[in-house]
């Protein structure tokens, strides 16, 4: 078999993990067969050092070198990392770090080359994904409050830059564009958000296209297109090239900013008016408070990230011309819960992996 021919993929089962190599013929086979202490839970590969790093549930990472052949593995180091699961990791050939983020709250970056420990960093919560700009050595820290945290990460010490906050539910993954300098988040709010992070004016884009929690994304660069993967199997690929608008910040209010009828809370109010308090909303376009009366209207509003009908305001919503509606997104099926996904732009293939799906609600009895 030619070394061109080659060509590697791994996949971890429990405490296993096993190797397949692409023969001649087109077709994988297992080329290596590997237990391990501890059930796996996520890796990295480097496929120019052949170095594989190996997140675990006791907290540990392991580190292997693989043969230049393909047909064996070595044992390296393992890292202490965690004291729970790990939940994402990255190794670094450029400072020779392996970083990882864990369920015991925290990111640990440890040095290859001696095994030990350069750092960790604490947060409220559970750090569930991690991306990793080697140029600046700023990892970026998704995890379960909604909360993105931007840190700065020197031998044995850290910096925490700042705190992105916009999303209502756990960050499950992330993606970062060196190029462009954006950050993806996806989240169990369901939504999608591009942090322009080079742009050093806050800028964000919210992206809402899913019926379910955000798993996987990956921007293609070429053709400016992001797409982002659902528990539910949904595929949204959306358009990036062109230009949007960003979702307003909400406004408060203890009445409606449009009849000035009071919210249940505004005690006097309702008390002066001899009237019953009215439930807030808010209008998707121009963030108003308003009460349920004066935004009765549902529409989409593409440009703004709304790909599905939301609440608008009975003015915004009479401004809004039928072009306004065009989708800058398309909608695929997956036919599982794609829990990863990675791509092949270059060929235009895409590969996910997750849970079948599964309907079991009762038959009905007619």
């Amino acid at each position: 078999m030619s070394k061109s021919s080659v060509s590697l993929r791994s996949r971890y089962f429990g405490k296993e993990r096993v190797f397949w190599l692409k023969r001649d013929s087109g077709q994988y086979w297992p080329s290596i067969y590997h237990t391990v202490s501890s059930p796996c839970s996520c890796m990295s590969y480097h496929h120019e050092s052949r170095r594989i790093f190996i997140g675990q549930d006791n907290g540990a990472v392991v580190e292997f070198l693989i043969s230049e052949d393909f047909n064996k593995m070595n044992h390296v180091k393992t890292y202490p990392a965690h004291q729970n699961r790990v939940s994402d990791l990255i190794f670094s050939l450029e400072s020779q770090w392996v970083i990882s983020t864990g369920h015991d709250k925290s990111i640990s970056w440890m040095s290859t080359q001696s095994g030990s420990m350069l750092g960790r960093h604490s947060f409220g919560s559970w750090a569930s994904c991690l991306q990793y700009d080697k140029d600046t050595q700023h990892a970026f820290v998704g995890d379960h409050s909604g909360q993105i945290t931007l840190l700065k990460l020197d031998e044995q010490t850290c910096s925490v830059i700042t705190t992105l906050k916009g999303h209502e539910g756990s960050v499950g993954v992330l993606y970062w564009d060196p190029v462009q300098r954006w950050l993806f988040s996806g989240a169990s709010d369901h939504s999608v958000i591009m942090w322009d992070i080079g742009g050093r004016q806050g800028r964000t884009l919210l992206l809402q296209g899913h019926h379910e929690k955000v798993q996987a994304l990956r921007y293609l660069p070429l053709t400016r297109q992001l797409v982002s993967c659902s528990a539910d199997g949904g595929i949204t690929v959306w358009n990036m090239e062109t230009t949007r608008e960003e979702a307003p910040q909400w406004q408060e209010s203890d009445s409606c900013q449009k009849c000035e009828q009071p919210f249940f809370w505004n005690i006097k109010q309702m008390w002066d008016s001899k009237t019953l308090g009215l439930r807030q909303h808010h209008c998707r376009k121009c963030g108003k408070a308003i009460c349920g009366k004066c935004s009765s209207k549902r529409s989409t509003y593409p440009i703004m990230g709304f790909e599905f009908q939301v609440r608008m305001c009975d003015d915004c919503y009479d401004t809004i011309k039928e072009e306004d509606r065009t989708p800058l997104a398309t909608f695929h099926e997956g036919k599982h819960n794609i829990g990863h996904m990675d791509m092949d732009p270059s060929r235009g293939l895409m590969v996910t992996c997750g849970t079948m799906i599964f309907d079991i609600s009762p038959p009905r009895l007619d």
